[in-house]
């Protein structure tokens, strides 16, 4: 599960960060694409609150849980109940609140599909095809747009995922993420801001208030 988590974020960060290079002709799905991209673009520091609610119907599992995030282009930190994560565009901290231990990656090109988490996902990126769902009302009974993004690649793990934007600015607010081993993810952005100036301190760990964290520096 804890690894699902990770993947999540993964996808979560990388929806955010990654411009659209989708192949499918869908004209409105890539109108809206591109208006959400420009505007993330240009958004400078966002930060934002979201909730997940996890179902594993293989393992008839259900969880839920709510988390943080700051992001600043390639850099971003979230912070969950299990984990927080730090990402300056280099290094990654993994810091896990159970067992105080903190790992370190430095990502080397080999493994960057593995580790970095805009790589991660334009894997899907720069091969989906889309289309456009119209006009839905979220759980809020807010009007948004969705649009359901369909890996290529049969081999991916990921078989579909929802992407719901709001109308207003464009920003993505709703991902429902579906794996074909019959396990989904929901992915609510309950409340962001944007145009934030946000310090690169944000995004790496700072030992001093940690002091009695394990280090495992996997560098």
């Amino acid at each position: 599960m804890k690894k699902s988590l990770y993947c999540l974020l993964f996808v979560l960060i990388g929806l955010f960060l990654s411009a659209p290079a989708f192949s499918q002709k869908d004209a409105k799905a890539k109108d809206l694409l591109d208006k959400s991209s420009t505007m993330l673009n240009q958004s400078g520091g966002i930060s934002a609150s979201f909730s997940v609610n996890i179902n594993d119907e293989a393992n008839k599992m259900r969880q839920s849980f709510e988390g943080q995030m700051l992001l600043n282009r390639a850099k971003f930190f979230f912070d969950t109940p299990d984990q927080t994560i730090y990402f300056d565009g280099k290094t990654q901290w993994v810091y896990n609140k159970a067992i105080n231990e903190v790992s370190i990656i430095e990502p080397q090109p080999q493994d960057i599909q593995a580790l970095n988490p805009i790589s991660v996902f334009e894997l899907y990126k720069t091969d989906c095809d889309y289309k456009y769902n119209g006009e839905k009302n979220d759980i809020k009974k807010r009007k948004v747009h969705e649009i359901s993004l369909l890996p290529k690649d049969k081999k991916e793990e990921i078989k579909q995922v929802n992407l719901q934007i709001n109308p207003t600015d464009y920003m993505p607010v709703f991902f429902h993420i579906i794996y074909k081993n019959k396990m989904q993810f929901q992915v609510y952005i309950n409340k962001y801001q944007t145009k934030l100036n946000l310090p690169d301190s944000q995004f790496v760990f700072d030992k001093s208030k940690f002091p009695d964290a394990d280090i495992n520096d996997l560098r």
